[in-house]
């Protein structure tokens, strides 16, 4: 029996998509109390710091699991790679990428 290396999966996300993935994993799915008042929360009415916990709840979620939740963004058609979030406000023009 032939062993082969395990390929990583990927997804990506747009901004609304990755959103959308925040909510259902860690709102609408999720056991957690600080969380649990989101549930019936509009989605614009939700705080970018807010939004900024649940992504980093999800960042340490994918690392402990041997992944990694980067960032990309468009600059002067250049393409640039965020690690983490690094100011108060969401960044809405950002893809997402999950590699596990």
């Amino acid at each position: 029996m032939k062993l082969t290396d395990k390929k990583p999966s990927v997804m990506g996300f747009n901004n609304d998509a990755y959103l959308q993935y925040l909510i259902l994993r860690y709102i609408l799915n999720s056991d957690d109390p600080k969380w649990e008042s989101l549930r019936w929360t509009n989605t614009e009415e939700i705080s970018a710091e807010t939004w900024i916990a649940l992504h980093n709840t999800a960042k340490n979620d994918v690392e402990n699991q041997g992944g990694t939740l980067t960032a990309y963004e468009f600059v002067n058609n250049e393409l640039v790679i965020h690690e983490k979030i690094n100011s108060n406000a969401w960044p809405t023009n950002w893809m997402w990428v999950i590699e596990s």
